[in-house]
């Protein structure tokens, strides 16, 4: 995923290979959403677990092509309404580096809380261990917040509606 290999986003995201990607895409709890302009893609997001048990899925990676021009709280929107919509998911949840302050303002003003340091629970690349503040966001916080914005996937600034939004097929149209 080549929106995965700029500057400084290994260092506040992650990476993960072509393989990676490719294998999480045939597991039934993933879901990618995909923005594109034009032939451009413009910014993803992975959502992973949907078919939990316990109803807690995870915001695994979201990327967008030029951070700061309004997409990403669209790709968010779009997100958490793909995770609660046809779902029984109650918890959607994610982890971001404490640096991150950009992605952490970003889920707060989307509605997910932090609720603590995760400590040394991610592996970098040297070997060494990072620390993760984890945050959620549950249904009914959701709903209230879905309530008082447009049905139309699109973010304040109104970016998403300049994109096409595609989603990975559901593990239902994957069986067929």
């Amino acid at each position: 995923m080549g929106l995965e290999r700029g500057d400084g986003f290994e260092r506040l995201v992650g990476r993960w290979s072509a393989e990676q990607h490719a294998a999480e895409m045939m597991l039934s709890g993933s879901r990618y959403l995909a923005a594109r302009s034009g032939a451009e893609l413009v910014g993803f997001v992975l959502l992973q677990e949907l078919d939990d048990a316990q109803g807690c899925a995870t915001l695994r990676r979201i990327a967008v092509a030029r951070p700061g021009e309004g997409l990403g709280p669209g790709l968010l929107a779009a997100a958490q309404d793909e995770a609660f919509g046809d779902s029984a998911v109650h918890r959607l949840q994610l982890r971001v580096y404490p640096e991150n302050e950009r992605a952490r303002r970003a889920y707060r003003t989307a509605g997910f809380v932090e609720e603590g340091l995760m400590r040394g629970v991610s592996r970098a690349a040297d070997g060494t261990h990072r620390s993760m503040v984890l945050m959620s966001i549950l249904r009914p916080e959701w709903l209230a917040r879905r309530a008082g914005r447009s049905l139309s996937r699109t973010a304040p600034s109104g970016r998403v509606r300049d994109c096409l939004l595609y989603t990975s097929p559901s593990p239902r149209d994957r069986q067929k």
